[in-house]
Order: C-alpha cells, then structure tokens, then sequence
C-alpha cells in the first residue's frame, strides 16, 4: 500500500486544494480530506470528487487539522491510498433517526470487497474507518448498526467525529461529493498491508472510584454516583465545591478501566439539579474512576516509540486527537514539543476531533493512531 499525506494552511479553498492535489497519489483508490471551517467544504467536496473520479473520496470538518509535521489549525489535511487495497464507502444520512435503515447499504459495501461478515475470524477481514457528524450524539448507535453488520465480535473500527473549529453550531460530512451535517461515514478497506491500532491517553487512575446509581445512558446523563448527587460526590472526591466542578473538567474526567485499559469518558456540563452530562453514554451500575493528569510531552514520545516499535516497515499513520487534548494543548503551548515526536511517523494525516472511536466505544479526551505497514515478528494488530 502507498500512503500520501499532505497538510496546507492556504486558506483560500481552490489553492489550498490545488496544493494537495498535486501531493496525493493520482491512481489513489480512497482520499479522505480533512478541513477547517475557513473552507467552502461544498466546493471542496466536488472538487475532490472531480479530481479523483475513481476513488473512493470521503471529507469531513474538523477543530484542528494533523499532517506530515503534527498538529496544525485552520487547515487543509488530506491522504491517498493506493496499491492493491480495496475500499468502499457508505454514506449513513441520518444516523439519529435511521441509520438501521442503511444495515443493508453497509452489508453490500462489505461484501462488494470481499469482506466476510459472517468470518469466524473478523480480525482478518478488514477494517472499518468511521467519522460521524457532531453535536447530535448518535456516536454510539453508529458504531452498533456497523458492528451489527458481522455475525461476530473483532472486526476492527476505527475513527473520530467531525468537529466545526469549536463553534458547535454545524458539523459536515461528504461522500462522493454529496453533503451531510447529519450524517454519517463507513469506509470498509480491504488492505493489502497488516495493520495496527493504538490509543493513547495523558491521564493515570487516582485509586478514587465512584459507583453510577442512578444514569440516563441514552442522554448521556449521570444524576447519582454512590446514591449522591452526581455533581456533589464528583467534586467531593476532587476536594471542590460542586460550583467549582467545570473547572476540573478537563484536567480530572473519568475513566473505565477494562483489563488495566484507561477508557475515557469526559464531562460536558453540570446540569440544574445536579446532573453531569458527558460526551459519551455512561450506564447504571458502572464503576468509574476520577483520573489525574500525565506529562503530555512524555507520553507522547513513549507512543510514538512503542508506535513505530510494532513496524518493521510503516507506510503511513491515520491518527485521531480529542478537542479538549487540543485545547489543553494549545493554552499550555506544546504543539512544538509534541509535534517534535508526531512528525517522525512517516505519511501522517487526519485532525482533530468531537469524539473518538474505536471498536464497539466512543471515547473521549484520546489520541487514537491507525498504522498501515509490515508488522514485526511475533507482533499482532
């Protein structure tokens, strides 16, 4: 598989797709383009179309932009993929009302590949990459139409939700061309390459944990951890006032450990009545715990590292960050430093994001990294 990467901040949409165009691989058989606001995504989404008319082109708005070089804002990021790889993408329309409605579209788009929904080994069948719209919570109930789609748990998901530069007024999809602000991409690949996923997270557990007693998982609302009100216990276990909480939102949100595995789930406000409401769906009866703040810097060198590690030869990285990554890393300056270690991952692309997803999970406040290449001996996905 050849992977082509490319990043611009020429803020003008025709130059600044001129530009990328002119990087990516003309026989590509998928570009996915990642765009700032400041573009007329419309107009860049027939452009990318008209330019590669027999790939498969998938577009989506974001709140920060990653290239060759790292993280960058108000920008133009895209990549091609080539080679023997198969892909096929699905454009879900509504993916709050009905995305059960296109199970079939997505069935046909796997099996058109030569996906085996019904493998006893979905692990080797492929991946799936995912980007739903924004600000209207249906993450989840994307990721569970997709994975209905094969007959067992494994088959790889992997993706991030479109952003709007942080306006939260109207995110935007493309397929082919055509536009969404309510829906919903799938891009099934058939790679002629091993893969592999990694997620990384900048917070460790601090041994507090809060038991959900009473939770709208639907609304994504918590209204009781350990009988009490859900903002109260939550700012007791940080020694704040239940007032003071929001401000501790993105240095202390709370975690899901599964197997010594760090899930995040970050909270989004504090609700009249002592509700806290989160950008993914937490459940009754869960036990989560309240997470303290890593040395970013550090950790990102120990991913990148254990990262490239897995490869004996990597042809390219897909990598997903969460908007609150982004903002802590902007007010606290270290795209610098971080970028020092982003840019040694060879043909980088993808951006910033409203949420992460991996599997059968949405995520939050994680940096997730997808990796295209030969895989070291004894080493698996």
């Amino acid at each position: 598989m050849e992977i082509r990467s490319f990043l611009t901040t020429n803020q003008d949409t025709n130059k600044a797709f001129q530009e990328i165009k002119s990087k990516l691989s003309p026989q590509a058989k998928a570009v996915i383009f990642f765009a700032s606001t400041v573009y007329d995504f419309q107009g860049l989404s027939t452009l990318f179309r008209e330019a590669f008319p027999n790939a498969e082109v998938l577009g989506l708005t974001t709140v920060g932009e990653i290239g060759p070089l790292g993280f960058s804002e108000n920008g133009l990021s895209a990549m091609s993929f080539s080679g023997s790889l198969q892909a096929k993408g699905v454009l879900i329309e509504d993916i709050v009302k009905y995305p059960i409605f296109y199970r079939d579209n997505l069935v046909d788009a796997a099996r058109q590949i030569g996906i085996d929904a019904g493998s006893a080994f979905p692990e080797r069948e492929g991946l799936g990459l995912v980007f739903p719209n924004g600000l209207i919570g249906a993450e989840e109930k994307m990721l569970s139409v997709v994975n209905s789609v094969f007959a067992r748990e494994g088959f790889s998901l992997f993706g991030g939700t479109a952003g709007d530069d942080a306006k939260f007024e109207k995110t935007q999809v493309s397929y082919q061309g055509s536009v969404s602000h309510t829906g919903g991409l799938v891009l099934f690949i058939k790679p002629d390459t091993a893969f592999h996923i990694a997620k990384e997270n900048i917070f460790s557990t601090t041994g507090q944990k809060m038991k959900i007693t009473k939770a709208d998982a639907g609304a994504r609302i918590v209204y009781e951890f350990n009988g009490r009100s859900a903002a109260s216990e939550y700012a007791r276990l940080l020694g704040v006032s239940a007032g003071e909480l929001s401000r501790f939102f993105m240095t202390n949100p709370l975690g899901r450990v599964v197997n010594e595995e760090v899930f995040i789930a970050s909270p989004f406000e504090v609700l009249p009545g002592g509700g806290v409401k989160f950008y993914c769906q937490l459940f009754e009866g869960m036990t989560v715990d309240v997470l303290a703040p890593k040395d970013p810097v550090a950790t990102m060198r120990q991913t990148v590292e254990a990262f490239q590690g897995r490869f004996s030869r990597l042809d390219g990285v897909l990598a997903v960050n969460c908007i609150l990554r982004k903002f802590q890393f902007h007010n606290d300056r270290l795209f610098p430093a971080l970028n020092s270690h982003l840019e040694k991952l060879p043909n980088l692309g993808g951006f910033c994001s409203y949420g992460e997803q991996l599997n059968r999970t949405q995520l939050n406040q994680t940096l997730v990294l997808l990796g295209f290449g030969t895989l070291r001996q004894g080493e698996s996905a």
